[in-house]
C-alpha cells in the first residue's frame, strides 16, 4: 500500500469510535504522527493500537467551536473526520454532529493550510430527502466543500468488523431471542378506496463493507483531493440473508419475524422514551432505502484488490 505517510501528522476527529479505532491501527504500520482529537480521551481502544510509544497521542476537546478546532489542527498535514451519531439524544444532535463539526474542521483545514481532509459520510445520503440523518450528512458534506474545496468525501455502505454496532447487536440478540426482526418485508400500502396491498417480496439491500477494507481505503486515497467516493463491498444483502451468515457461525436457529413499516414506526416511537434507543423512527425511515452501489465496488476495488465479505471475515471477530 503506497500512501507517502512518512514523517506526516495526521489528526483524527472521532478517532476513539469504532472505525476510528480500525483506521488508527492501521496507521501505525507507517512512519507518521497520529492525534486523535476526542470529547473522551479516556476511551481508548488500546486492543486496536501498535505498542509504538509516543506514535499516537489523545488530544481533548472539550467544545467544538472554531477557536478549538483550528487549535487542534495547527501543524497537521492530513484531518480525518470520522465523528457522526446514528441516533439524537440530549447530548448531541443531526444538526451540530454531521453539520456544524465538519464546517467548523474544515475551516480550520483552510486556516492551518492542510494537505488534505477526508470526511467521513455514508452511502445514497444524496439520495434520500426524509431522513434527518441522511439530510444532515448531506449539508454536512456541502458545507464543508464550501470552506475547503479539495476536501475528499468517502460514503460507505455498513461498516462491519470487530466491534461494530451491527452483526455484533443481532448477534447479541439472538442470544437472548428466539424471533429476529425483518423490517420492511411485508409492506403495506392503504390507498384511498382501495383494498389495502400487501408486498412481501420488498427486502431492503445492504452492501456491507469491511472495517479493514475501507481503512485501507481511506489510507490509500490520502493524498487524492476534491475526490467523492461511493463504497460498497463485494456482495448485495437482504437483512435474512446477513442473519443467516451470523446464526449459521454461532450455530443457533431463529424465527425471523417479518414487520412492515408502519408497525416498525410505531415501536420505534415507544423505543426513543430510552436512553439508548436501539430503534429510532428516522432510523426506519432509513431502511426504506438500499444502501447498495455497483460503483462503490467499483471505487473500493481500486485501491483494495480483493474486498474480503461477511461470511469471509465474521469467525475472526464474531
Amino acid at each position: 500500500m503506497n500512501s507517502n505517510l512518512s514523517g506526516k501528522k495526521i489528526a483524527i476527529f472521532g478517532g476513539n469510535g469504532f472505525i476510528g479505532s480500525h483506521l488508527t491501527s492501521k496507521l501505525c504500520e507507517e512512519a507518521c504522527q497520529i492525534h486523535i482529537i476526542t470529547r473522551n480521551p479516556k476511551k481508548k481502544r488500546k486492543f486496536f493500537f501498535a505498542n509504538d510509544p509516543g506514535q499516537v497521542n489523545f488530544e481533548k476537546i472539550d467544545n467544538y467551536n472554531q477557536l478549538n478546532v483550528t487549535e487542534k489542527i495547527k501543524g497537521c498535514d492530513i484531518v480525518f473526520n470520522l465523528v457522526g451519531i446514528l441516533a439524537e439524544n440530549k447530548s448531541s444532535n443531526f444538526n451540530f454532529v454531521h453539520e456544524e463539526i465538519p464546517h467548523l474542521i474544515a475551516n480550520g483545514c483552510k486556516e492551518n493550510k492542510v494537505r488534505n481532509f477526508i470526511h467521513l459520510s455514508a452511502l445514497n445520503v444524496n439520495k434520500i430527502s426524509d431522513s434527518s440523518y441522511a439530510k444532515s450528512k448531506y449539508k454536512g458534506e456541502l458545507k464543508l466543500k464550501e470552506s475547503f474545496p479539495s476536501s475528499t468525501i468517502v460514503r460507505p455502505s455498513v461498516v462491519f468488523g470487530r466491534g461494530d454496532n451491527f452483526t455484533n447487536f443481532f448477534s447479541n440478540l439472538s442470544k437472548f431471542s428466539l424471533f429476529l426482526p425483518v423490517i420492511g418485508t411485508p409492506e403495506i400500502e392503504i390507498k384511498k378506496n382501495k383494498f389495502p396491498k400487501i408486498d412481501f417480496r420488498k427486502k431492503v439491500k445492504f452492501q456491507p463493507i469491511y472495517v479493514g477494507d475501507l481503512v485501507k481505503f481511506l489510507i490509500s486515497i490520502s493524498n487524492k483531493k476534491n475526490k467523492t467516493y461511493d463504497l460498497a463491498g463485494p456482495f448485495e444483502k437482504t437483512f435474512e440473508q446477513i442473519f443467516d451468515i451470523i446464526l449459521k457461525y454461532k450455530r443457533r436457529k431463529r424465527i425471523y419475524i417479518p414487520i412492515p413499516f408502519f408497525a416498525a414506526n410505531l415501536i420505534a416511537f415507544f423505543l426513543e422514551v430510552l436512553p439508548n434507543a436501539p430503534l429510532t423512527q428516522d432510523q426506519v425511515k432509513l431502511l426504506k432505502y438500499n444502501s447498495v452501489s455497483k460503483k462503490g465496488l467499483q471505487n473500493l476495488k481500486q485501491f483494495v484488490k480483493t474486498p474480503l465479505s461477511l461470511e469471509t471475515v465474521i469467525k475472526n471477530y464474531l
